[in-house]
């Protein structure tokens, strides 16, 4: 997870968003303290980076990378008929990254 807009609202949502075992970065600094769940922080393995390095250009450099095909989600399909196998499989743990439920699929 990217944070680029410096403001308390972004960084708060970006840390909850970021998926267990992930990296949330956060780029500016935004007045006033930044309250994070820290339960949800350690219990979660998620990595918090900052950096007062970063401007408008360089976010434009990071987007350019995603429009380029550099940055990639690891995201799964399965169909509606695969939903109850889906649950079993994020129960166990046994889901590397995302399942997205295609309604177009069979």
């Amino acid at each position: 997870m990217l944070i680029t807009a410096p403001s308390l609202g972004a960084f708060t949502q970006g840390v909850a968003m970021t998926r267990k075992l992930g990296t949330c970065v956060l780029v500016g600094l935004p007045p006033g303290d930044f309250p994070m769940d820290l339960f949800g922080v350690v219990a979660n393995c998620i990595t918090v980076r900052g950096s007062f390095v970063g401007n408008r250009q360089d976010m434009a450099e990071a987007l350019a990378f995603a429009a380029e095909g550099k940055v990639k989600a690891d995201i799964e399909r399965q169909p509606l008929s695969a939903i109850n196998q889906v649950f079993e499989r994020l129960e166990k743990g046994d889901v590397a990254a995302r399942v997205v439920i295609d309604f177009k699929l069979n």
